[in-house]
Protein backbone atom coordinates (compact mmCIF):
# COMPACT_ATOMS: atom_id res chain seq x y z
CA UNK A 1 0.00 0.00 0.00
CA UNK A 2 1.32 3.45 -0.92
CA UNK A 3 2.18 6.07 1.67
CA UNK A 4 -0.64 8.55 2.19
CA UNK A 5 0.43 12.10 1.17
CA UNK A 6 -2.13 13.58 3.57
CA UNK A 7 0.11 12.81 6.59
CA UNK A 8 1.16 16.01 8.32
CA UNK A 9 4.89 16.70 8.52
CA UNK A 10 6.01 16.86 12.17
CA UNK A 11 6.84 20.29 13.59
CA UNK A 12 10.52 19.56 14.24
CA UNK A 13 10.99 18.19 10.71
CA UNK A 14 9.49 21.38 9.25
CA UNK A 15 11.87 23.41 11.43
CA UNK A 16 14.91 21.37 10.36
CA UNK A 17 13.96 21.88 6.71
CA UNK A 18 14.27 25.67 7.09
CA UNK A 19 18.07 25.87 7.11
CA UNK A 20 18.30 29.68 6.86
CA UNK A 21 15.93 30.12 9.80
CA UNK A 22 18.10 27.77 11.85
CA UNK A 23 21.23 29.67 10.82
CA UNK A 24 19.67 32.99 11.83
CA UNK A 25 18.48 31.60 15.17
CA UNK A 26 21.93 30.15 15.91
CA UNK A 27 23.61 33.46 15.07
CA UNK A 28 21.22 35.41 17.29
CA UNK A 29 21.59 32.87 20.11
CA UNK A 30 25.39 32.99 20.12
CA UNK A 31 25.42 36.78 19.80
CA UNK A 32 23.17 37.12 22.86
CA UNK A 33 25.13 34.52 24.87
CA UNK A 34 28.54 36.02 24.13
CA UNK A 35 27.27 39.57 24.67
CA UNK A 36 25.84 38.54 28.03
CA UNK A 37 29.07 36.76 28.92
CA UNK A 38 31.06 39.89 28.03
CA UNK A 39 28.81 42.11 30.14
CA UNK A 40 29.23 39.78 33.14
CA UNK A 41 33.02 39.82 32.65
CA UNK A 42 33.08 43.62 32.41
CA UNK A 43 30.91 43.97 35.52
CA UNK A 44 33.23 41.60 37.43
CA UNK A 45 36.31 43.81 36.91
CA UNK A 46 36.92 45.88 40.03
CA UNK A 47 36.96 49.61 39.44
CA UNK A 48 40.05 51.33 40.29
Amino acid sequence: MAHQPTDEIPLMQRLYNKIWLLAALATIFFFVVYLGWAMIDIAAVPSG
